[in-house]
């Protein structure tokens, strides 16, 4: 099981860095996943948030979870990352892709409402 970790873990991280993904894309400053867990309530109105793809629910194919780069980019292991839910009405980034989420936080904060998903560049 721990190999399988390491694996995914390694898999992201090479992904993350084959894509290049900056804070920035279309000259919108992104925020970090790990910026924004530590108080999501304080973000009101749309934000964009960078972020990797780490899995997709297997109940709800709308319903997926981001990780913060630097998590990926410094290889910390999967259990200490934190994970950000999302909800996005469109076609679902594969796993492991970097993104930039543009939308909105749910009234209580269960998850991100995400409006745009772009690729990093």
């Amino acid at each position: 099981m721990k190999r399988v970790f390491v694996l995914l873990a390694s898999i992201l991280l090479a992904v993350a860095i084959v894509a290049g993904c900056t804070s920035k894309n279309d000259d919108v400053k992104a925020l970090s996943v790990r910026g924004i867990k530590t108080d999501s309530s304080a973000y009101q109105g749309t934000i964009t948030i960078a972020g990797v793809v780490a899995m997709v629910s297997p109940k709800d194919p709308k319903m997926f979870a981001v990780m913060d780069l630097d998590d990926v980019k410094n290889n910390v292991p999967p259990p200490q990352r934190l994970y950000m839910p999302v909800r996005y009405e469109g076609a679902v980034p594969p796993v492991g892709e970097a993104v930039n989420l543009t939308g909105s936080f749910t009234e209580g904060s269960k998850y991100f409402a995400a409006t745009s998903i772009k690729p990093c560049k």
